[in-house]
C-alpha cells in the first residue's frame, strides 16, 4: 500500500507541475479525429456511435510504452491479468475469465496455437500494429463461441500516404532484450505493397533465489516476417497478407544430484498465417467483407542431456517427453451489412466455416479433425434516442451438434453528453481438439504420468451481462472530462479445465460453475491539447464451483487501479509519459493430499505495484525518434503466494525487475 500511494503521488505532482507550466490558447483551430473501430460492427464506425463498448489502444499509446509483445502493452489495463509459465509463455486473464474463453484476432482472423488453452502473448509482435481493440464480455454471435469472455482484435497497418515509406528501428533494455524491426511500403497506382521483419532477442534472466541453473525467464529468440498486398478496386479493395513467425525459447534445467546431468529442452514454434479478405461498399449503405484464411501452428520440443562436468550437451533420442505437433486451420467467413446512420433499420447476415485438424504424438491416435459451421445475423433499430440490437448466431459442430447463442444490445442517448449502454450475451464453447484428444504420457525420473483428454465432455455455457455509462463533456475546442463507471457479470457453467494430479494423472474435466463480477470506474481528462490524465480502479470477483463437494463459499474479491499521464513540452517537442498499476491482493484455491484426502486450501496472491515512465523526441522533421525510460520502477519480480496458515505456497512469475530502455527509430 505504500508503493501504492507513492506512486500515485508521483503520477498527481507530476501531472500537477506539468498543468502548472502550460498555457493553452482557445483561439486554436484545432480538427477533432474520432477513432473508428471494426471489431463486432455492421460496418466501421466511430468508437462513441458504436453499440459495443470498444476500448481503443492506438498506435500512439504503443510507441509510447515501448512494448515489444502484447504482454508489456496490456499489462497497465484495468480487468486485464496476466499468468507466465517458462514453456508456455504469457496467458491473459480478462474479466476473471481466461484461456480459451478469449478470442484473440489478428483483422478479424482467429490466432490459433493454444498450449494448456494459454495463447502465448509474448510471441505476438507490435511492429505491423496500427492498433487494438478490445471488448469485454461476449461477442459469440459475430466471432464464435470461444469468445465468451471477450475479444481482443489487433488490427494491422494497411494504408500510406506516400508513394514510398520505411522505417528501421532498434531496442535496447538492460534486461538483455534486443528487438530490430525493418519495414518498407510502396504504393503504385491503386497497389500498395508492405514489408516487415524482425528479430527479438532475450538472454534469460532468473529472479528465483532457489534455482542455480534454470532461469524462471528463459533464453528466446523470436523472429517474424510480414508481407501485404493491397489493391483498389473502385469501392473495394482485395487484400492478401501471409505472416511467418518463429521463435525457439531454452530451457535449461537443474543438475541432478544422483546422476550429476541436466535434461535441457528447446521449445520451438512456428506459425505461418495467410488471409485473403475482400471488402468494399456495394453502394452508399451496403457492406460486403469476406475473408479465406490458411493458418498453420507448429510446436516441438528437443532435449539434451547436459553433463556440467564435460559441459557438454548431446541429444536425447527416441525420448517419450518429446513433442511435435502440427495444427491447421481453414477459416472462411463472409458478412453482408445494410449500415446507414441516417435511417432506423439496419442488419448484418453472415456465414462462417472453421475447420481444425491437428497431428502428432500428442493427440489421440495420431491425427484428429473438428469443423464447425455457423450462420449469424442482427438488426439494429434506432427509435428516437434509444438504439435496440438483438442479434442470433447457429453453430452446427461435427462432434456436438447443434449450438444456439443469442445476445442483445442495447444504447440509449439522453443527450451528447449521457450514454448508457447494456449487454446481453448467451454463449457456449465446445470443446477444443486438445480438451478432447489430448494423449500424453510423459516419464519424469521414475514416474509414468498420464494427460488425457476427454471425449464426454459437456459443451460450455455462459450468461453474461455488461452495463456502461459514459458521461463527456467538453470544455473547450481541445478539453474534456470522461466519466465511465460499468459493470460486469458472467455465470459459466460446465467450465472445462484439467483436474488435479490423482495417482499420476490429470484429464480434462467438466467444473460445475465459474461466476465473476466485476466494477469499474474509469476518468479521463484531457487538460489541454498536449496534456491527458486517467485513472481508474476496478473491484473484481470470482466465485468456483470445482465439484459438488468442492466451492469458493464466497466471492473472493481482488481490487485494482491504474494511473497514466502524458504530457508534450512542445517548446522543444518533448513528450512524457507515465504508466502505473496497482494489482491488489488475489485469493483463489488449491487441492492438497492430506493423508490420502483431497483437501480444498485457501491461498493469497500478495498485491504489487508496477510504474513505467520514459520520454521521447522527434528529430529533423521526425525523420529521427529516440526514447528512453525505465519499466517495473518498484523492482517487483516473483510475487509470493500463501496458503491459510501463512506459509508460502508457490511463485507467481510476474516481472523481471527494473529495466531500463532505449528505442530509436528512422523513418524515411
Amino acid at each position: 500500500m505504500k508503493d501504492f500511494i507513492y506512486s500515485l503521488g508521483f503520477l498527481l505532482l507530476f501531472g500537477t507541475q506539468l498543468f502548472a507550466q502550460t498555457t493553452v490558447n482557445d483561439s486554436t483551430k484545432v480538427e477533432k479525429l474520432e477513432e473508428v473501430v471494426v471489431t463486432a460492427q455492421f460496418a466501421p464506425k466511430s468508437e462513441k456511435n458504436a453499440i459495443y463498448k470498444v476500448k481503443v489502444i492506438s498506435n500512439k499509446t504503443i510507441e509510447a510504452k515501448a512494448a515489444t509483445n502484447l504482454t508489456e502493452l496490456l499489462r497497465h489495463e484495468l480487468n486485464i491479468d496476466f499468468s507466465f509459465s517458462p514453456a508456455f509463455g504469457a496467458g491473459i486473464e480478462l474479466n476473471g475469465i481466461s484461456k480459451e474463453n478469449i478470442k484473440i484476432l489478428v483483422d478479424g482472423v482467429p490466432l490459433i496455437g493454444r498450449v494448456n488453452g494459454v495463447l502465448n502473448f509474448n510471441q505476438i509482435s507490435l511492429d505491423n500494429i496500427e492498433r487494438i481493440e478490445v471488448i469485454e464480455g461476449p461477442v459469440s454471435v459475430f466471432y464464435g463461441t470461444d469468445a465468451l469472455g471477450g475479444t481482443i482484435n489487433i488490427i494491422t497497418k494497411k494504408d500510406q500516404k506516400k508513394d514510398i515509406i520505411g522505417s528501421i528501428d532498434g531496442y535496447y533494455e538492460s534486461s538483455e532484450a534486443k528487438n530490430t524491426n525493418v519495414s518498407l511500403g510502396y504504393k503504385f497506382g491503386k497497389n500498395l505493397i508492405r514489408l516487415e521483419s524482425g528479430y527479438y532477442y532475450f538472454n534469460g534472466l532468473n529472479t528465483d533465489d532457489d534455482l542455480i541453473r534454470s532461469q524462471n525467464w528463459p533464453k528466446k529468440n523470436q523472429y517474424h516476417t510480414n508481407i501485404k498486398y493491397i489493391r483498389e478496386l473502385g469501392d473495394f479493395k482485395l487484400r492478401f497478407s501471409s505472416d511467418f513467425s518463429e521463435e525457439e525459447v531454452n530451457t535449461f534445467g537443474e543438475i541432478r544430484s544422483q546422476s550429476n546431468t541436466a535434461t535441457d529442452i528447446d521449445y520451438t514454434t512456428k506459425r505461418w498465417d495467410n488471409t485473403l479478405n475482400f471488402q468494399g461498399k456495394l453502394n452508399n449503405n451496403k457492406f460486403l467483407d469476406v475473408t479465406v484464411s490458411y493458418l498453420n501452428y507448429d510446436r516441438f520440443d528437443t532435449s539434451y542431456l547436459y553433463d556440467p562436468s564435460n559441459n557438454i550437451s548431446e541429444l536425447i533420442t527416441n525420448n517419450p517427453n518429446e513433442n511435435g505437433n502440427y495444427f491447421n486451420t481453414l477459416f472462411t467467413k463472409g458478412q453482408y451489412a445494410n449500415s446507414n446512420s441516417s435511417k432506423g433499420f439496419n442488419y448484418v447476415f453472415g456465414v462462417e466455416f472453421v475447420s481444425d485438424y491437428a497431428k502428432g504424438n500428442r493427440i489421440l491416435n495420431y491425427k484428429q479433425d473438428l469443423q464447425n459451421t455457423s450462420l449469424f445475423s442482427s438488426v439494429n433499430y434506432t427509435i428516437n434516442k434509444l438504439e435496440i440490437q438483438p442479434a442470433l448466431r447457429y453453430t452446427y459442430n461435427s462432434s456436438f451438434k447443434s449450438l444456439w447463442s443469442p445476445a442483445l444490445n442495447l444504447k440509449f442517448r439522453f443527450n451528447n453528453q449521457h450514454v448508457l449502454r447494456f449487454a446481453y450475451g448467451n454463449g457456449y464453447r465446445a470443446p477444443s481438439l486438445k480438451e478432447l484428444y489430448l494423449d500424453w504420457t510423459p516419464a519424469f525420473g521414475p514416474f509414468t504420468y498420464v494427460f488425457s483428454g476427454n471425449e464426454n465432455l459437456k459443451v460450455e455455457s455462459s450468461h453474461s451481462f455488461n452495463l456502461y455509462y459514459t458521461y463527456r463533456k467538453d470544455l473547450n475546442a481541445v478539453s474534456f472530462i470522461e466519466v465511465e463507471p460499468s459493470f460486469f457479470y458472467t455465470d459459466i457453467k460446465d467450465l472445462i479445465g484439467l483436474s488435479e494430479l490423482v495417482n499420476f494423472e490429470r484429464h480434462y474435466i467438466n467444473l460445475n460453475k465459474s461466476q465473476t463480477i466485476s466494477a469499474s470506474f474509469d476518468v479521463k481528462y484531457k487538460v489541454f491539447q498536449n496534456l491527458q490524465l486517467n485513472l481508474g480502479f476496478s473491484y473484481l470477483g470470482r466465485y468456483n464451483e470445482y465439484s459438488d463437494t468442492f466451492n469458493s463459499d464466497t466471492f473472493l474479491y481482488t481490487p485494482s487501479l491504474n494511473a497514466s499521464v502524458s504530457y508534450t513540452y512542445e517548446p522543444i517537442g518533448l513528450s512524457m509519459v507515465g504508466f502505473y498499476k496497482y494489482s491488489g491482493k488475489q485469493e483463489g484455491h488449491f487441492i492438497e493430499d492430506v493423508n490420502g484426502t483431497d483437501v480444498l486450501r485457501n491461498s493469497t496472491r500478495d498485491d504489487f505495484n508496477n510504474l513505467d515512465i520514459s520520454l521521447s523526441k522527434s528529430f529533423f522533421q521526425n525523420k529521427l525518434a529516440v526514447s528512453f525510460g525505465a519499466k517495473n520502477l518498484f523492482d517487483v519480480t516473483d510475487i509470493d503466494s500463501f496458503n491459510q496458515i501463512g506459509e508460502a505456497h508457490e511463485r507467481d512469475i510476474q516481472l523481471w525487475g527494473t529495466t531500463y530502455f532505449l528505442q530509436t527509430k528512422i523513418n524515411f
